[in-house]
């Protein structure tokens, strides 16, 4: 390979080089007030949907955290950890059972 001689890597590119006036401060396109409106619009829908859909799954299927918390202190003398979660889960059932019941 020899010395000092080197291919161009562009070789249809040509060398006048123009200088391009660069606006200092640039702007950026502003968004139509109605299509932000819109927008905050729909993800407020969206969001009062989740939370809606969430609140009533809870409410729907899951123990209201009150229970749980006194079914765990009831089974707080239980030494293993798996013997706790069964008596839990037994104590949460028969309170479901009785709320059942009792209706």
């Amino acid at each position: 390979m020899p010395v000092g001689k080197y291919a161009p890597a562009t070789p249809d590119f040509p060398n006048d080089r123009k200088e391009t006036a660069i606006n200092a401060k640039p702007t950026l396109a502003r968004p139509h007030v109605v299509t932000t409106v819109a927008a905050a619009a729909l993800s407020t829908v969206i969001a009062l949907g989740l939370l809606t859909a969430v609140t009533g799954l809870f409410q729907r299927d899951g123990a209201p955290f009150e229970q749980v918390v006194i079914a765990e202190r009831a089974c707080a003398n239980y030494a293993f950890v798996s013997e706790r979660e069964t008596c839990v889960r037994l104590y949460l059932a028969t309170s479901r059972v009785q709320g059942v019941a009792s209706r």
